[in-house]
């Protein structure tokens, strides 16, 4: 049964700190230079762990299109192998890939962007790599390598792209948030060069029995696009569940 407690204490949370954070980046958005874009990006993500090693995962959501000025619709399915299990204590999380020192997965991934009657399509093959450490049981470090096989409008061409990210549990009265941040970087092999950096700071809350809502604001910078610059609201619901079979 769902913790009612934990999901009305979620959206007490949740809901001021979204509002807080919308009113700022609207601000911060009218204000900008016309270089820049404002995004509102929902997202969902299904995980199904088959065994303590392997797991698959399903997502849809919206994200910026570096190809045309507006946002994409993406659906994908990955399959992920977890390594040495480490920090099942640390992380109070429905999400066990973090509990886990190394983490192996392939993906997919379909898009669709349109804009004024024009229309990209990507197909996307994502091999990546996960591996994490702890810094004195208080602060969870994760560093992911992902290369990145893709076909825009039938064209083919590779992309790489790291992320580092850094994580902490709070517990506020019985109840976990973990704040988080991370920066990413792009290398792209049209421009030959690293072209796309990301910031982001966030947090990640329980909602109900094994799901999660990770709310977050993402400053996008891309020397390549036509819009330099995306101010982004994100929150994505996680379902995490277990395989009986």
């Amino acid at each position: 049964m769902p913790d009612t407690r934990s999901f009305f204490l979620s959206l007490r949370i949740l809901l001021p700190l979204l509002l807080s954070v919308l009113i700022v980046a609207s601000t911060r958005a009218f204000a900008q230079e016309p270089n820049t874009a404002f995004e509102i990006d929902p997202g969902v993500t299904v995980g199904l762990e088959l065994t303590r090693k392997i797991r698959v995962d399903f997502s849809s959501g919206r994200e910026k299109s570096d190809e045309l000025d507006a946002a994409k619709w993406k659906l994908g399915a990955g399959v992920s192998l977890r390594m040495k299990p480490l920090f099942e204590h640390f992380v109070d999380s429905a999400d066990s890939d973090k509990h886990h020192v190394l983490v192996v997965g392939a993906g997919y991934e379909y898009s669709i962007a349109n804009e004024a009657g024009e229309r990209s399509i990507e197909h996307k093959l994502m091999l990546d790599g996960t591996g994490r450490y702890a810094i004195k049981d208080k602060l969870l470090i994760s560093d992911r390598s992902r290369l990145e096989f893709r076909w825009i409008d039938g064209d083919y061409h590779f992309r790489y792209r790291n992320r580092l990210m850094a994580e902490r549990p709070v517990t506020i009265r019985k109840f976990t948030v973990t704040p988080y941040v991370s920066a990413e970087a792009y290398w792209d092999q049209r421009y030959s060069q690293w072209n796309k950096f990301e910031f982001v700071g966030g947090a990640q809350f329980p909602f109900i029995r094994r799901t999660t809502i990770d709310a977050y604001y993402n400053r996008a910078r891309c020397v390549t696009c036509s819009t330099g610059h995306t101010n982004i609201i994100g929150m994505s619901v996680n379902f995490f569940f277990r395989w009986k079979g």
